[in-house]
């Protein structure tokens, strides 16, 4: 896989293809192989139809691998096809119900949709099949009007305890109202117990 990614780097990318190949001969299903060869089918060369085919066959091996059914969304999405990205993301929920990844990324796709009714909706449901997700809550805060947000915090801060996401996205509300102390002292707890979480900032 290193040598894929390598050969990747350096814009070589038929070559990379050849030793994905190689590897998928002995590692079927290794998802990440297929992920690689999907991404440098779709992003590296544009061949979308290609990049299709390597998501259907790798999900044909590794259904249970949630980033493999959402870089098969993003594809449709990013080929202009938000019907059949959406009607992937159903069929990954219906193998992982309680991948809440998968839920937030059907829940994006009908924002970027404009489909706001149907993406709060859609939220409402995915909280109850996954309580506790921080990264849920936290797209729930995003999709409140201001006035509502605070109490929806409180909401998921009682849900969802210490979870570094929603603790980020408390903090990046005070950061919003020009609170910057308020905002650095939710930041640095949660930099200290996970020091990666910013990221999703």
């Amino acid at each position: 896989m290193k040598s894929a990614v390598f050969e990747r780097q350096q814009g070589r990318f038929n070559e990379a293809l050849e030793l994905l190949e190689q590897g998928l001969k002995q590692f079927p299903a290794f998802d990440k192989l297929w992920m690689i060869k999907g991404q440098i089918l779709h992003a590296d060369q544009g061949n979308i139809a290609a990049a299709r085919e390597a998501s259907v066959q790798g999900l044909k091996r590794a259904p249970k691998s949630v980033p493999l059914w959402l870089l098969a969304s993003r594809l449709e999405e990013d080929a202009g096809r938000p019907v059949k990205a959406r009607a992937t993301l159903e069929r990954a929920r219906l193998l992982n119900p309680n991948a809440p990844e998968l839920w937030c990324e059907a829940v994006r796709v009908e924002t970027r949709s404009n489909n706001q009714p149907v993406a709060k909706a859609l939220l409402a449901k995915a909280l109850q099949a996954c309580p506790t997700s921080g990264q849920l809550w936290s797209q729930m805060i995003a999709t409140e009007a201001r006035p509502q947000r605070r109490a929806r915090s409180v909401d998921a801060l009682q849900k969802c305890e210490n979870d570094p996401v929603v603790v980020t996205t408390v903090a990046q509300l005070f950061w919003a109202k020009r609170k910057l102390d308020k905002a650095r002292s939710w930041f640095n707890p949660c930099h200290q117990d996970q020091p990666g979480s910013g990221r999703h900032m």
